[in-house]
């Protein structure tokens, strides 16, 4: 018997490379995780090691299934070969009559036509409502139209998108320079995203309470964590944890672990009532950060528990916490069920995953709220920045060639 160890970034790396090296056939003896040695790998996400076992003679088995299915490929192959000219012939058979019904279906919607054209009342005599064929839009210039595509192909919206292209062609018109253009459309689109803003601390010396909450699968928890990573290493603020993820698999013991590393408490609560007195257990922090569990606005009744958990923290800023990935459709979804919010700010993670960014813009139109961090990758606490406006607005207006 062969034992052999692998080494992967998840569970499902490492049974892929078992099952590359040793085949389908190979028994998994044990599965844990590792983490490097070495300070820089610290705050790196532990590997995992899978040890599995394959019988020896297990090769001469697959030898003698391949020689098994050979000949009984080469048996079908025959069989096919000898049916294929039969219905070939038949499908021939099938597509010229397809073709004739065809040709009789247009033959006869042309006689229909034209006996309703001969039997038609004069257009003068009934008025038609033609609204957008009398007044039609006026064309863009080829400048403004390709910034108009590069826009669209950003995935801005298309209302959003021609509100801008309108704006720039009724005040500078459409004869204007590329460069004119430009300037015009990039003040337009900063002056939309606006300023970012991050956690403002208090100054009475009572600890700033940030809950974050949004759809599932987002990078809430990672999120978190750099922040908290962020104000403990490099701002040397004291912060304190709290979850009430309680509902995903291992939610908790993955805090837990950044909380370790960082040297954080953290503190585990079941339900909306327990948040007040976990929150007071932090009075000596300048920061405490709340995190929550993907709630589904589907399930009401999961949701309106979220709901709870925010009244109850009486948090002094709720982030709304979304994917640079999530499509347009969806996204209007999420920002509509999460209206109760009175005030929050935005977050954006996954932009390294993300080809365009027209999200953001969409967003920040639609709601008004202020942008904040957006993350870049999964290392903490490394992968996390503030929104740069400047090279967000160049990435949308995109290059005109």
């Amino acid at each position: 018997m062969k034992i052999r160890r692998y080494m992967g970034s998840n569970t499902q790396e490492a049974i892929l490379k078992v099952k590359m090296d040793l085949g389908n056939e190979a028994v998994i003896l044990n599965t844990r995780k590792v983490r490097k040695r070495g300070l820089l790998n610290v705050f790196a996400k532990p590997m995992v090691e899978v040890l599995a076992a394959i019988d020896d003679d297990i090769g001469t088995k697959k030898e003698k299934g391949k020689n098994v299915e050979t000949n009984k490929q080469k048996e079908d192959s025959t069989k096919n070969e000898a049916n294929f000219k039969t219905n070939l012939e038949e499908k021939e058979e099938k597509i010229d009559f397809l073709e004739n019904k065809v040709n009789n279906m247009e033959t006869m919607l042309k006689k229909i036509y034209e006996q309703f054209q001969n039997n038609a009342i004069p257009s003068a005599s009934v008025p038609v409502k033609q609204e957008r064929s009398e007044k039609p839009q006026k064309p863009y210039s080829n400048v403004l139209m390709q910034f108009y595509n590069n826009l669209i192909k950003n995935e801005v919206e298309e209302e959003i998108a021609k509100k801008l292209i309108d704006t720039v062609s009724k005040k500078i018109g459409d004869t204007t320079s590329i460069n004119d253009a430009a300037s015009m459309l990039y003040n337009l689109i900063s002056g939309i995203l606006g300023k970012p803003e991050t956690i403002g601390l208090k100054e009475d010396k009572k600890p700033t309470v940030i809950i974050f909450v949004g759809p599932t699968g987002v990078g809430k928890t990672t999120t978190l964590a750099k922040i908290a990573a962020n104000y403990s290493l490099n701002l040397r603020k004291n912060v304190g944890l709290i979850t009430a993820d309680t509902y995903r698999i291992a939610a908790v013991e993955q805090l837990k672990t950044y909380a370790e590393i960082l040297g954080l408490p953290v503190n585990v609560i079941y339900a909306p009532n327990e948040i007040k007195d976990a929150i007071s257990l932090y009075s000596d922090k300048d920061v405490v950060l709340i995190d929550t569990a993907g709630r589904s606005y589907r399930n009401k009744s999961q949701f309106d528990e979220l709901k709870s958990l925010i009244v109850a923290s009486e948090a002094d800023e709720v982030y709304l916490v979304m994917s640079s990935t999530t499509s347009v459709r969806n996204c209007n979804d999420i920002l509509h069920n999460y209206s109760f919010l009175k005030d929050y700010k935005l977050i954006f993670t996954k932009l390294d995953e993300s080809q365009v960014n027209g999200i953001i813009l969409n967003t920040k139109f639609r709601t008004g709220k202020n942008l904040s961090f957006v993350t870049t990758g999964q290392c903490v606490p490394d992968d996390i920045e503030v929104l740069n406006i400047d090279k967000m607005t160049k990435n949308l207006l995109g290059s005109i060639s």
